[in-house]
């Protein structure tokens, strides 16, 4: 018996994917899974409705914890991005066609970019591009690395944090994801 097939024969068994599920309201529904995760989320949302303001305390806490403590790993992370976007640009891995060697995409090169600033920058352009910044710059939403508030200083720092948080960070962020399901499916 070859390595393969001794492989395949260890793992084989009488189990069907899905067997064990329940038919219920047109769902198929995983025992265990389904009912764990429900109950687990409904106490979340009364805990939540019970005690607003302890839950505010509790997620800021650690929204503030994890920025102080993690900033340095988001900035290194979208740094990656950007850099695994540009290398797929080069490697030859960036010219394998989704889809397949015969697919044709389903919308122009015009109609794609459309797509893209309404859905993505709409809303960035019209609201946060103002907002981000000034909140930056007054101190509303804290100032990137801690500089003083309303100084030029604080100004630069501003435009620099959001320049990162809607410049090609996000878009390389963006983008792996999208070539990811779009290989994938």
């Amino acid at each position: 018996m070859s390595d393969g097939a001794a492989q395949e024969a260890l793992y084989e068994n009488e189990y069907e994917i899905g067997q064990d599920n329940l038919q219920r309201w047109g769902m198929d529904i995983h025992h265990p899974v389904f009912w764990i995760s429900s109950g687990l989320i409904l106490l979340f949302v009364i805990g939540v409705l019970i005690a607003p303001e302890a839950a505010k305390g509790a997620f800021d806490g650690a929204k503030w914890w994890s920025i102080g403590a993690f900033d340095w790993l988001f900035m290194i992370g979208g740094n990656i991005f950007v850099i695994f976007c540009l290398a797929l640009i080069f490697l030859p891995v960036g010219k394998i066609r989704l889809g397949g060697e015969d697919a044709k995409p389903e919308f122009s090169t015009m109609s794609w970019f459309a797509m893209l600033f309404a859905a993505g920058m709409g809303i960035g352009l019209m609201f946060w591009s103002v907002a981000e910044p000034t909140a930056y710059y007054t101190g509303w939403y804290e100032t990137p690395l801690g500089v003083a508030k309303s100084t030029p200083e604080a100004a630069g720092k501003a435009m620099s944090a959001t320049m990162f948080h809607w410049g090609l960070h996000p878009w390389a962020i963006y983008a792996v994801v999208a070539l990811s399901l779009a290989f994938f499916s």
